[in-house]
């Protein structure tokens, strides 16, 4: 697909991409009085589903509405949507979704680059991965890339990944569909050199980046992570940790400053979500508390 097309495509989503991505198309839409809007508001708050994996989805949608959510993202593993869903059930949560008020912010899947499926096998997950992203109505999908951490990486992992990466974005493109790489420890994109450097290797408009704090003695400054990638990142993971702090935490009460990480990623054009996507608590009613805390800081954040 010419890039003219894609970024076309993708403009009647409403996503805002990098400057530097999208040329005269994102000039554009600086001056449209919706983007004005959310430039102002803040990032929009999300729930990732697998936060409440026990429950049932429809539950776990109602609580992202009463709580106070702008959208979801439905979690891609049993019993909430895998890929083994047909088009009708993934046409029920759609509409679920929608008759809440709330909206899909993306399709979280599992399918993962350079894992060394049977490209056979894998291109049928991919042509999966698009046609439930396209359903639900959203034009983002969270994939994986690599299964070890960037440093241990040969020659042949690289090959294996890029050829997975330029197949799956050349559907991706077609469709108008973004593909967001998380960003996690096992994985290329544990740093967040290697995770630009991957979407260079692979060069399509289609790849882009979930931002999420990787914490422990490996982890990078989270500011200067989010600056390396933030021309490419259209989601964020909001997870948080504390120094000498044992378990989960709330998302304020963390070392990672969200005010702040959006204003890194506000300079980029970013305008998704921020996502909770794990919650304090060892009881379900202690977990909603956290959420609805949670929820509060998100939707706190402004310009």
């Amino acid at each position: 697909m010419d890039r003219r097309d894609f970024f076309e495509r993708l403009g009647a989503t409403g996503l805002v991409l990098p400057l530097g991505a999208l040329g005269c198309a994102k000039a554009e839409k600086k001056e449209a009085p919706t983007e004005v809007k959310q430039e102002l508001a803040g990032p929009k708050a999300g729930l990732c589903t697998i936060a409440f994996q026990d429950r049932p989805l429809d539950e776990v949608l109602e609580l992202a509405a009463q709580v106070g959510f702008d959208g979801v993202e439905p979690w891609g593993k049993p019993d909430h949507l895998p890929l083994s869903r047909t088009d009708d059930q993934v046409r029920a949560v759609r509409d679920k979704i929608e008759s809440l008020g709330l909206e899909t912010s993306h399709y979280g899947c599992y399918v993962r680059l350079g894992d060394g499926q049977d490209p056979v096998e894998k291109n049928k997950d991919m042509d999966r991965v698009i046609r439930i992203t396209g359903l639900l109505g959203t034009r983002i999908a969270r994939i994986w890339a690599g299964t070890k951490d960037s440093e241990d990486l040969d020659e042949q992992d690289w090959r294996l990944m890029v050829e997975d990466g330029k197949r799956f974005c050349a559907r991706a493109e077609e469709a108008g569909i973004l593909l967001a790489m998380e960003m996690h420890s096992r994985s290329v994109t544990n740093r967040a050199a290697a995770t630009l450097e991957l979407i260079e290797r692979v060069g399509s408009p289609a790849l882009k980046a979930n931002y999420q704090a990787i914490f422990g003695p490996e982890g990078e400054d989270f500011y200067e992570r989010a600056r390396i990638v933030g021309p490419h990142v259209v989601m964020v993971h909001a997870q948080n940790s504390r120094q000498g702090y044992r378990g989960q935490c709330l998302i304020e009460e963390g070392d990672l400053d969200f005010q702040k990480l959006y204003a890194v990623l506000k300079g980029f054009g970013f305008d998704g979500y921020f996502e909770v996507e794990f919650v304090r608590g060892d009881t379900y009613e202690k977990k909603v508390e956290s959420l609805k805390a949670d929820c509060t800081y998100l939707k706190s954040i402004r310009a």
